[in-house]
């Protein structure tokens, strides 16, 4: 095989290996941080407000997705997220993982802020049960992405192409999240694995609008440490298509959250096939799937009833009656005759042929 067409490959798998870390950080990290806080003055993540600024591509390819502001690469917005890094929250060997890699950090990329519609409490629950999420994924069939626990806050990852990637949760506040990530890019063509670790702020919040609509916003800057510097050589230049993968990956996880939230308020039917077609994970949280799912629809039904001006339904409505009726000796197959205060009263019962005499 020409010299000349082995290089060609080999510079086309430096792609996929340098962002390899940034993919599987930015396809997790929305799954894995700690639980949004419910802000209701609007503040978003770095003070940043909401401008509904969305390019007409994004719309149409991230339906319910407002981008706020793009992703960024700047040395000035790369200086300014590594002093905003919580370091000193976090305990001694997260604090060292991550300064060791901030130290030699060969790519940076400040991810797209994103507005989208969703529920809170789905939002939280794919925070804290990411393997479901994947699950639904394949139960979907639009990935075979694996991901399982393997320890506290620890996930071992596996992208199916050869990449794998071992992540774990540093710190989990609720305002933000830090995550570690590292992985290897595998193939036939490559002598050895190219390695990437990665560390990632996850911050997000959530905003009830004056329709009574919440809205999330959600943004994360991704340091990614190259161990070969030959790589990181490679890396730096093809550092555009890296960093676009980075964007995409986080705007498909964004959709899919607010596509979950949108499908487990209004459509329960599908819900239910999903959920008893996932698989790779305990019994107990495909029902608390489906428990979510249940509980999401019956919400919004007494959303939208509440906003018709229609009152709410419930069991009480339909027992309310018969316990007045029993509670007075006029319950079913009873009928109740005039009495006088203190006197015994007659019921007639319809499976009796004599009266029977009760005494208040």
């Amino acid at each position: 095989m020409p010299h000349s067409f082995q290089r060609g490959r080999w510079l086309r798998l430096v792609p996929a290996g340098a962002a390899m870390c940034l993919s599987i950080a930015t396809t997790l990290t929305p799954l894995m941080a700690g639980g949004p806080p419910f802000n209701e003055n609007g503040n978003q993540p770095n003070g940043r407000s909401v401008t509904r600024d969305t390019d007409a591509d994004d719309r149409a390819e991230y339906p319910g997705l407002t981008i706020v502001a793009q992703g960024n690469s700047t040395k000035a917005i790369r200086k300014q997220a590594v002093g905003e890094l919580p370091l000193n929250r976090m305990h001694p060997e997260a604090q060292r993982k991550s300064q060791s890699l901030v130290k030699n950090v060969g790519m940076f990329r400040r991810l797209p802020t994103i507005s989208f519609e969703c529920d809170p409490e789905i939002y939280r629950y794919f925070i804290k049960n990411p393997d479901v999420a994947v699950s639904t994924w394949r139960a979907m069939e639009i990935s075979q992405f694996q991901l399982h626990e393997s320890g506290g806050n620890q996930y071992r990852a596996d992208a199916g192409d050869g990449s794998v990637g071992n992540v774990e949760l540093l710190l989990q506040t609720p305002t933000e999240t830090m995550i570690y990530c590292d992985g290897a890019f595998k193939s036939p063509l490559l002598p050895k694995p190219i390695v990437a670790r990665s560390l990632m702020r996850l911050q997000t919040t959530f905003v009830k609008e004056n329709d009574g609509k919440i809205i999330g916003t959600h943004t994360g800057d991704v340091f990614v440490e190259f161990p070969s510097h030959t790589v990181e050589a490679v890396a730096k230049v093809i550092a555009p298509v890296s960093h676009s993968i980075a964007d995409r990956n986080f705007k498909q996880m964004t959709l899919f959250v607010h596509l979950m939230s949108q499908a487990m308020a209004r459509r329960p039917d599908w819900i239910e096939v999903v959920g008893n077609k996932l698989d790779g994970i305990p019994r107990q949280k495909q029902l608390e799937f489906l428990e979510l799912g249940a509980k999401s629809y019956a919400d919004a039904q007494r959303r939208v009833a509440n906003a018709n001006g229609t009152a709410p339904f419930s069991p009480d409505d339909v027992l309310s009656p018969f316990r007045q009726w029993s509670g007075d000796g006029a319950g079913l197959g009873q009928s109740q005759t005039p009495e006088r205060p203190g006197a015994a009263r007659v019921v007639q019962s319809s499976n009796k042929t004599e009266p029977a005499t009760l005494q208040k």
